[in-house]
């Protein structure tokens, strides 16, 4: 199985034994030195083990087995990503950034990492950065969540006030994923602003039949969608789902003071 492929993959218990003895090709492949296939393997089990300590908490025994990876093949991009992640948890963001970097100048074309770069930016609200990460992520055309980025490249361009180019992000990701549901509820806002309201209903219905459960965001649509159609009894009936199920959210919020204030947008 391949590095990339396994890596992705968190597990939580391994009883591998310990590989020692590995060496490395002098060949290189993007600027990193290749590796055999033995040493793949090893290195392969040492991020397995930090992704199953980083998942139970146990940052010391990750640091551990991502330093012998290092040793392994310190210009791998699949280590320096997981550092990343491991330096995230910490909030030693300038040394999580640092790896990012690394991974994606020892491999440009690493998407799961720039993946992950353009989250931690996003969760910075580095907005610009992160949709330039994303937008380079999604001409990946192997990538196996291609959907995912280009629905985070969505809602990064909404927020950079592009709002064609965050539309039409979206729509590919649809089309890509349709099973994920929070594209259809980001495109049912941007119908709802717009004023189509029967479009907006059409795609808040997709986003509910994806979902297992009702959301706080999406009944307070529902709520000022059916209150525009005029559907009274179904403007009641998702505020009061939305009162009792999420009585302290913001959305709940928001509608009892549009209650209070005749209902005004």
């Amino acid at each position: 199985m391949k590095l990339r492929t396994i890596v992705t993959v968190i597990v939580a218990v391994f009883s591998m034994a310990m590989i020692q003895g590995c060496t490395t090709s002098s060949t290189t492949v993007n600027g990193a030195p290749s590796v055999s296939p033995d040493t793949e393997k090893a290195l392969e089990t040492r991020l397995q083990l930090a992704l199953g300590y980083m998942t139970q908490g146990d940052r010391e025994r990750a640091r551990e087995h991502l330093e012998k990876a290092m040793r392994i093949n310190s210009r791998s991009p699949e280590v320096h990503d997981v550092w990343a992640l491991l330096y995230q948890q910490e909030m030693e963001l300038a040394e999580a950034e640092s790896h990012y970097k690394k991974a994606l100048s020892y491999d440009p074309g690493f998407t799961r990492s720039r993946n992950n770069y353009g989250m931690f930016l996003l969760r910075q609200e580095r907005y610009e950065e992160a949709y330039q990460q994303f937008v380079k992520g999604s001409e990946d055309l192997a990538y196996p969540k291609r959907g995912e980025i280009f629905y985070k490249a969505g809602v990064t361009a909404i927020k950079l006030n592009k709002l064609t180019e965050g539309e039409e992000a979206l729509q590919k990701a649809v089309v890509l994923a349709p099973q994920m549901s929070q594209p259809y509820l980001e495109l049912a806002e941007i119908a709802y602003t717009r004023a189509d309201y029967q479009r907006a209903k059409q795609l808040l219905e997709k986003y509910n039949d994806a979902r297992r459960r009702p959301t706080p965001r999406g009944l307070w649509l529902g709520v000022k969608l059916e209150n525009r159609l005029g559907n009274r009894d179904a403007e009641a009936s998702q505020g009061l789902a939305l009162k009792n199920l999420f009585p302290d959210s913001r959305e709940n919020q928001e509608y009892l003071n549009w209650l209070q204030n005749d209902k005004q947008d």
